[in-house]
């Protein structure tokens, strides 16, 4: 998979001002109605659509994306003949393509996968499209999730699914290092980060046959900018929010006190305790590492983890047998401090897995597009979902024998972190230069050092304020 070099993402956010002329010659579409600005195409009525995807994260083997997309394509133009639906899969290369189009004024009818940061490029370009949820969808969401949906009081988006990646441990390893004492206790499997520390100081050894197992790998050269959330989701259960945007103020709380002390705790990691392998020396991924049976864990994983071929779940114990990599493993929450109230895991409904819609040209395609949104997210293909991954809709648990789901969602998505939350909708710059002060941290400097180019970028960042 091709990925997005920060240098290339960053010219990203220039491309609002330079296409403006770009959105200039696209037609306006017609005026709103009821709400969601959606034109009603004449009776019979042959319509068009395009739908644009970026992976779901379902099973590769299974289904190698677009396969899935294509069959909702085919069950919904079979009871809608008057629809047709142009579908493109997006790979995560295509992130420039995608922003160039919305703000450039020249999208497609719907992106799923999509968030916040899509929302503001739609504002921007104005080529938003506001969506009235049915009731009975609002009262079938996580509690919250309506409201969070919101994005200066309106909505743009349909949920689709939870992101909600927690974070796995090794149980082999921990096994192996004789620590299953250590671990978080079942059923919450809530840990603070002394003790977080204390079994990663357990599971970092080498093996007889000289291979070395790591508590934690933190990378510091990755080119695509989503690999470093997990940093920050540790930032967060710290006690930084990393930064905060307040009346269109932007502050930096990762160069407050608690922010610098969270560095030094990710410097102290390599240079005092040795539990991970050095972040700016690391020729693969942290879960090659974890596929090598190198690694105790770490955040990231969804429960789609424990729904690929190959695997089984304990319903009494929830230990995932991978058998495809010859492991055993658990979830747990990520860990706090004690004076942080939850367990910060990221999810929440400003993510990108909703389907956010775009006003085009042509005023006549905004209802079907909502329809055809809602209608992917129906209770039946939510049911569908929740054999792979999190659904959005609470119902689609109804039926469903899978104490690991029920785990999750008790778990997981009533902490998971809104990226507005945090980032106040700039979610990707801020990861992104997350990257350069790893990079720093261990090269090595001082926190200071390491995040003040950081918080000079974050002290200069726009904040879109809408009309």
């Amino acid at each position: 998979m091709q990925k997005t070099s920060r240098r290339e993402f960053l010219k990203i956010t220039g491309l609002v001002g330079a296409t403006a002329a770009l959105a200039a010659c696209v037609p306006a579409p017609a005026p709103s109605s009821a709400g969601t600005e959606a034109g009603a195409a004449p009776a019979g009525a042959k319509v068009e659509l395009q739908w644009w995807s970026f992976p779901l994260g379902l099973p590769e083997a299974l289904y190698p994306h677009g396969k899935r997309e294509q069959e909702w394509i085919d069950a919904y133009t079979k009871e809608h003949p008057e629809v047709t639906i142009g579908y493109q899969a997006m790979g995560w290369d295509s992130l420039t393509k995608m922003a160039t189009s919305i703000t450039a004024g020249n999208p497609p009818n719907l992106i799923l996968r999509g968030g916040v940061d899509q929302i503001i490029y739609a504002l921007q370009a104005n080529v938003a499209l506001e969506v009235e949820l049915p009731q009975e969808m609002k009262d079938d969401l996580p509690a919250g999730w309506a409201d969070g949906l919101l994005y200066q009081g309106k909505n743009y988006m349909v949920p689709f699914y939870t992101l909600a990646s927690g974070m796995v441990l090794n149980l082999s390893i921990v096994e192996e290092a004789k620590a299953t004492d250590l671990l978080p206790k079942a059923p919450e499997r809530t840990w603070n980060f002394d003790q977080y520390l204390e079994l990663m100081k357990k599971c970092t050894f080498k093996r007889s046959d000289g291979t070395e197992v790591w508590g934690g790998v933190f990378p510091t050269q990755q080119t695509n900018p989503f690999f470093y959330w997990p940093e920050q989701v540790l930032s967060w259960n710290w006690g930084t929010d990393t930064v905060k945007n307040e009346n269109g103020q932007w502050s930096c709380l990762l160069g407050e006190e608690k922010g610098l002390a969270w560095l030094q705790w990710m410097q102290d990691l390599y240079e005092v305790h040795h539990v991970i392998p050095n972040p700016s020396g690391l020729s693969t991924s942290r879960w090659d590492y974890w596929n090598q049976k190198a690694l105790l864990g770490g955040i990231g994983p969804d429960i789609g983890w424990a729904h690929r071929p190959n695997t089984t779940v304990d319903p009494k114990t929830l230990v995932v047998t991978d058998k495809d990599h010859d492991l055993n493993f658990i979830y747990v929450q990520p860990p706090t401090n004690p004076d942080v109230k939850h367990s910060s895991v990221w999810g929440g409904p400003l993510l990108d897995v909703n389907t956010v819609l775009f006003k085009t040209a042509d005023a006549n395609q905004s209802k079907p597009a909502i329809d055809f949104a809602l209608w992917l997210s129906n209770k039946d293909n939510q049911k569908w979902l929740s054999q792979y991954l999190l659904p959005a809709r609470t119902s689609a648990l109804a039926g469903v024998d899978d104490p690991l789901l029920k785990w999750h969602f008790e778990n997981y998505i009533p902490y998971g972190r809104q990226r507005m939350e945090a980032n106040g909708g700039r979610a990707r710059e801020v990861v992104e230069q997350l990257e350069l002060v790893l990079q720093k941290l261990f090269l090595p400097s001082t926190p200071a050092e390491a995040v003040a180019d950081f918080c000079t970028t974050v002290n200069g960042l726009d904040w879109f304020k809408g009309a």
